[in-house]
């Protein structure tokens, strides 16, 4: 046999060969909770996995349903580890099913489960929110400042204040240290930082300084015509502002 033929039929065979042959996958974080993002962790060939191509869509049997269409490669790339964003889900079982090419036919499945924030909360009789008022928040009138917000799992939350002073330069802000006093206001302390640059060699860990400055509170409660909007209240070395928030989308 011709060696250049050889090598086509090899280089071909190989190319097809399907990525679940080489490929390890599971469900991120292993025991997800209720409104927590799941993704799905695969490491595969570099060479031929396509991010573009990838669409995740659900099945009535509560399975998601991961497609893939691979590159077309003559010799095997490297190791890559690779993350797939199921989405957040209710409480229940499911499964994620990745197919593989052009066929119907699943590569690999993994089955997980997702617990109720009430079956992992660490303190019985503890407001806990049900929804994620993570994102960036601000007024679109009024650019130049917002508030970034990240939520826990089991409802803790982590803000970022970043707006100007009086003379015009910009400050920033911890809001943390808080609560729920109910399911849809957080209550907490305003914190101001200060440490070594961030151009230092060594960042000393006992470098930085926290003080509160304030209190915030943040009231997510709706009324029909008023979706949508927060109300933010914050008091900084004794100076009080009061502003009514959305959360952008972009």
């Amino acid at each position: 046999m011709n060696v250049d033929r050889l090598f086509f039929r090899l280089a071909a065979a190989a190319a097809f060969l399907p990525l679940a042959a080489t490929a390890q996958m599971e469900v991120v974080p292993a025991h997800p909770v209720q409104f927590e993002r799941v993704h799905l962790r695969l490491t595969t060939d570099s060479c031929r996995f396509a991010e573009d191509t990838v669409a995740v869509e659900m099945a009535a049997d509560k399975a998601v349903i991961v497609r893939h269409l691979p590159r077309q490669c003559l010799v095997p790339g490297f190791p890559k580890v690779v993350d797939i964003q199921l989405g957040a889900f209710p409480a229940g079982n499911y499964e994620a099913v990745f197919v593989d090419g052009d066929t119907y036919q699943a590569a690999e499945r993994v089955r997980f489960t997702v617990d109720s924030i009430a079956s992992v909360a660490m303190v019985p009789g503890v407001q806990l929110p049900i929804a994620d008022y993570s994102g960036l928040w601000g007024v679109a009138s009024e650019p130049g400042w917002g508030l970034s917000l990240h939520q826990g799992v089991v409802g803790s939350l982590f803000g970022a204040l970043f707006v100007y002073d009086a003379q015009r330069q910009p400050q920033w802000y911890s809001l943390q240290s808080g609560g729920w006093a109910s399911p849809t206001r957080w209550e907490g302390q305003v914190i101001r930082s200060d440490g070594p640059p961030w151009t230092a060699a060594i960042y000393p860990l006992t470098g930085a300084a926290h003080h509160a400055v304030g209190q915030v509170s943040m009231d997510f409660s709706m009324v029909p015509g008023r979706e949508d909007l927060a109300r933010l209240s914050y008091t900084i070395d004794g100076q009080t502002a009061t502003k009514e928030i959305a959360r952008l989308r972009f």
